[in-house]
């Protein structure tokens, strides 16, 4: 499937999508018939539902186990002063940086009491064993800790309860500020001849938007 135009790298749906897809590999029994909780991309199929936490959820919540994955805050502190990192005199450009921190919940839900405790600490364990492939395939600076919570009612219904598995990450950002008056040169320079860059007034935008002369 081709990514979306909007969901871009460590977004909020691509970063739950990655922890979706560690933790649905985890349930993934095709060998072993046996396995309670085994996890099929058919929903006809598999005996959980994993999904990302705005999916409805309303039939499947009845008759079978779940693990619903969502983002909680992310947050960009100020590591160096200004975020500055570096500038470039030459074009005027500012760099900057920062790490970005935040967290992942997985629910774990059942309509028991201890099966929610199991698919806790099967969620959890995984997590804790997989936090080095998160870094190293997908750019986490650092996937820890996890934290397993205890098993309640959970609040979404009465007839269920929730374990919920957290951990946090980090990730690093880097941007660049370009002064807008070269920036729009540039964007010229891009857009027409070189002749035509030479001659060309920011006025003409201007009197081009406000339809006073031709493009």
């Amino acid at each position: 499937m081709q990514k979306h135009g909007y969901v871009y790298n460590k977004s909020s749906l691509d970063v739950i999508g990655m922890f979706l897809e560690m933790v649905r590999s985890r349930f993934v029994q095709r060998d072993n018939p046996e396995f309670p909780w085994a996890w099929d991309p058919d929903d006809k199929k598999t005996r959980i539902v994993i999904e990302a936490a705005s999916n409805p959820y309303v039939q499947a919540k009845d008759a079978r186990p779940g693990v619903f994955i969502d983002r909680g805050a992310i947050v960009f502190p100020k590591v160096v002063v200004g975020d500055r990192a570096a500038a470039d005199v030459t074009t005027g450009s500012d760099l900057f940086y920062t790490i970005a921190t935040g967290g992942i919940i997985m629910d774990c839900v059942s309509q028991s009491k201890g099966e929610s405790a199991l698919l806790g600490d099967t969620v959890a364990q995984h997590m804790v064993m997989s936090a080095n492939i998160l870094m190293r395939q997908f750019d986490f600076r650092a996937v820890t800790p996890v934290t397993l919570m205890p098993t309640q009612p959970w609040e979404k219904g009465d007839r269920c309860f929730l374990t919920r598995v957290q951990s946090e990450f980090s990730y690093d950002i880097a941007w660049a500020n370009i002064p807008d008056q070269k920036k729009i040169a540039r964007y010229v320079t891009f857009q027409s001849t070189e002749e035509q860059a030479a001659d060309y007034s920011f006025g003409d935008s201007a009197l081009i938007s406000m339809n006073i002369a031709d493009k």
